[in-house]
């Protein structure tokens, strides 16, 4: 039986971040790999991109598919069989540090919505930018916390006021958490309930915002623009704006 040490999967690692308390890779499967019953290390999930196969653990078969996620402890034995090529699965394994303070691995839920927080994580990690090692945190703490039903949810129009103001820095959760006197793991889960978003896109939407706002109503180049509200380059800004706008910053300029 082989045991898969930290950071260590059976097929090739396309993409990964590493923080301090979790590491987040994309994992591809194009061809034949080991068969054997083996265990990890660390607790991790896996979230089913594309392909799947035929997962064994403790004498029962699942058929794994694109949109599934598994869950695995510290040295739970499994197996996977008849590999569909190609596939692709997003794993996290996470550090012991991760779990604390409301944050329990016997708490996650597998839920709809705790898939779609992992697509998101996923497209996170495939178009990084400033925001990206923050917002894969949050998603991943409000997979587990359940804490207690929200009575006084006034910390979210406060929350919302103190980014407007700070538009052009990069507070960090742990920044927001202590001014606000909210507990992060509260922002990380409530404020996509009541916003429709992650504290990152809610971040990113404000730049694109002002990059808007400053290509409409200024002569400033686009070049400029970018160090002004702060996006890591004109790339980064040219992709975000055309997400949230449906045009390139160069397009809005010739329409104004």
């Amino acid at each position: 039986m082989d045991t898969l040490h930290a950071n260590d999967f059976l097929g090739t690692i396309l993409n990964r971040f590493e923080s301090e308390t979790f590491t987040i890779s994309v994992v591809e499967y194009t061809m034949k790999v080991s068969e054997e019953f083996h265990w990890h290390e660390k607790s991790h999930i896996s979230s089913i991109i594309l392909g799947g196969n035929l997962e064994s653990r403790e004498k029962k078969d699942i058929q794994v598919t694109p949109g599934d996620v598994l869950a695995y402890s510290p040295g739970e034995i499994h197996r996977n069989r008849f590999t569909k090529h190609p596939s692709r699965n997003l794993n996290i394994e996470f550090e012991p540090d991760f779990f604390g303070q409301g944050i329990d691995f016997s708490t996650l839920k597998l839920d709809d919505d705790a898939k779609i927080r992992l697509h998101r994580a996923y497209f996170e990690l495939l178009n990084y930018d400033s925001f990206s090692a923050d917002s894969i945190d949050q998603l991943l703490q409000s997979l587990f916390w359940e804490g207690k039903p929200e009575r006084n949810t006034d910390w979210v129009a406060q929350l919302e006021t103190l980014l407007n103001d700070r538009w052009d820095e990069f507070p960090s959760l742990e920044e927001l958490s202590k001014e606000l006197k909210v507990h992060p793991v509260t922002i990380s889960k409530f404020f996509p309930k009541h916003t429709g978003m992650t504290l990152s896109d809610y971040m990113r939407k404000l730049k694109v915002r002002r990059a808007v706002n400053l290509l409409i109503n200024s002569s400033k180049s686009i070049t400029e623009i970018v160090f002004i509200c702060g996006f890591s380059d004109q790339s980064h800004m040219t992709r975000l704006v055309k997400k949230h706008t449906g045009y390139t910053p160069g397009k809005i300029r010739t329409l104004v």
